[in-house]
């Protein structure tokens, strides 16, 4: 690892530098050789006041930072097949109104599509019929009671009364129901208020996905006309290698990003891990359920990601990764040993390092930096590789 931050003032600021690392004579002429390494790590490195503002530098300390170890895997963003959608109609009629595009969104309760159909106007009319039919068998059949409690009337009189009654009645229903799943309201029918066409209207929010109704064809009742997906509840989808699935519990985090789209990284949580192992490639199916996300992220189902999954982490010192520098497989700091007038005295110190992670490099062996030592934590890269 090379630390990312470098300064071009540098470029006219090491001219000033003193080096205090004993006498030429006593220096090794091998560039790489073990002796020149040791060497570098006991340089002094002076600064004046000026060359440490032109070049940007900062003073830090060693700091707690939680660290983290992980498993990368890839997957997709994706939806619960229950949010899959297909509209059709309970009844087959002609489109007669349809205006939708693939990616519209639409709430739950909007106007898909309208068909006509003169079915419509029947079904309407024959419940119309029954009710008022209803009225007078109703009042036949409690007559006919009447009359058989009575020993006037005859038991086949009152059994066809009370026969034509219920069957009306259960007609009745039966239409009332029909219509109610074509949007028909029955308490809102009447003799001048029939109609011919039904709206079909989405049974959740989401987004169009295809249409497959246009204006004028019959549609009937078996044929999908609109395809939606309820994005609310998206969740991941992710892979992961049967060697690394032991290390996966239910509850770790997941860190994510779609590489083709955003560098923006986002968080979930494992919630269900898979039992069976899939592919040639031997993987898990891993599902994270989506933490709160902002309202502009747009995630589209289908979308690629990758991912790390959190399997443990502590909290340990650490520095940032500016100021920690690489110099032949060996891990060096700049520590600021005084401060005397305008002049800043720094000295090399080589440190064994753990994790890296989110520009945070963790210092092994912090223990033997004295308590608030200051160190260069902007800045170190070109003084060390001088």
């Amino acid at each position: 690892m090379n630390s990312l931050y470098k300064t071009s003032s540098f470029l006219f600021l090491i001219t000033g530098i003193l080096f205090s690392c004993g006498s030429p004579s006593e220096q090794s002429t091998e560039p790489n050789s073990d002796a020149d390494i040791d060497q570098q790590a006991t340089m002094a490195i002076e600064l004046t006041d000026r060359q440490f503002e032109l070049g940007n530098m900062k003073i830090g300390v060693l700091q707690d930072y939680a660290f983290s170890s992980s498993i990368r895997a890839t997957g997709v963003i994706d939806v619960a097949e229950k949010n899959h959608v297909s509209v059709s109609a309970y009844a087959g009629g002609y489109v007669k109104r349809i205006n939708l595009l693939p990616g519209e969104r639409v709430v739950k309760g909007q106007t898909l599509f309208v068909l006509e159909n003169p079915d419509f106007v029947q079904m309407q009319q024959d419940y119309l019929e029954s009710k008022a039919q209803l009225t007078f068998l109703k009042s036949d059949y409690e007559r006919q009671k009447n009359l058989v409690e009575d020993n006037i009337a005859s038991q086949k009189n009152f059994l066809k009364a009370e026969s034509d009654y219920q069957t009306t009645l259960i007609k009745i229903e039966g239409l009332k129901k029909r219509m109610a799943l074509l949007g028909l309201a029955a308490d809102k029918i009447s003799v001048d208020k029939l109609v011919s066409t039904i709206a079909v209207s989405t049974p959740v929010s989401g987004y169009i996905v295809e249409v497959n109704a246009m204006r004028g064809m019959f549609l009937n009742p078996t044929d999908v006309a609109v395809e939606l997906i309820n994005t609310d509840h998206m969740h991941l989808e992710l892979d992961v290698f049967e060697k690394d699935i032991l290390q996966i519990k239910k509850g770790q985090q997941i860190r994510f990003k779609m590489p083709d789209a955003s560098s923006e990284l986002f968080e979930a949580e494992v919630y269900l891990i898979g039992k069976e192992v899939e592919g040639d490639n031997r993987v898990v199916r891993v599902h994270g359920h989506l933490e709160d996300i902002k309202d502009d992220i747009d995630f589209v189902p289908g979308m690629f990601l990758e991912a790390e999954i959190i399997t443990a982490s502590q909290s340990t010192m650490g520095l940032p990764e500016s100021a920690v520098v690489e110099v032949d497989d060996r891990w060096f700091v700049l520590i600021e040993k005084e401060k005397t007038g305008t002049t800043h005295h720094f000295e090399k110190k080589e440190v064994q390092i753990g994790w890296i992670e989110n520009g945070k490099v963790q210092i092994l062996n912090a223990d033997t930096f004295e308590p608030g030592q200051g160190i260069l934590i902007e800045g170190a890269f070109n003084l060390i590789n001088e």
